[in-house]
């Protein structure tokens, strides 16, 4: 069943509200979605050690896990009325620092656009220190798309 971002986007805690519900993997990871707003997406990911890799740092597949979520509910409340969903087209991690404890911040935001592409930045950040940065490209599909 597709997530209609329409009918939930009137203000931005009901988008984040009916997001939440519908997000399993935010909730399966331990993210939290903050706040959004059309200039950025703001979530929180908390480190837990069942995320750790066997060098007992975060694995980078549960830091891009939360980076693409924060990614994906951005999209939903931007992308245009016109269109059923956004998906992902590609996807560049950068991890910068190794995260083995707290919680890390991760703010989204729109670098650009291009008809039905949109080029979505990440950052992932813990004291200051940038972590990681995601760039993605998401498409923007309609029913006729299929």
């Amino acid at each position: 069943m597709t997530f209609d971002f329409k009918k939930f986007r009137k203000d931005a805690e009901t988008f984040k509200a009916a997001y939440e519900a519908a997000d399993c993997i935010q909730k399966s990871i331990g993210a939290k979605f903050i706040s959004v707003s059309h200039e950025e997406c703001i979530y929180e990911y908390t480190v837990v050690a069942t995320h750790f890799n066997p060098n007992g740092l975060v694995h980078g597949g549960a830091l891009f896990t939360a980076m693409d979520s924060c990614q994906g509910a951005f999209m939903h409340f931007i992308v245009d009325e016109v269109y059923t969903f956004p998906v992902t087209g590609t996807a560049t991690i950068r991890y910068e620092h190794p995260v083995t404890a707290g919680v890390v911040s991760i703010r989204s935001f729109l670098e650009g656009r291009e008809k039905r592409k949109y080029f979505v930045t990440s950052l992932a950040s813990q004291a200051n220190t940038i972590v990681a940065k995601l760039d993605e490209v998401w498409i923007a599909v309609s029913d006729k798309t299929f």
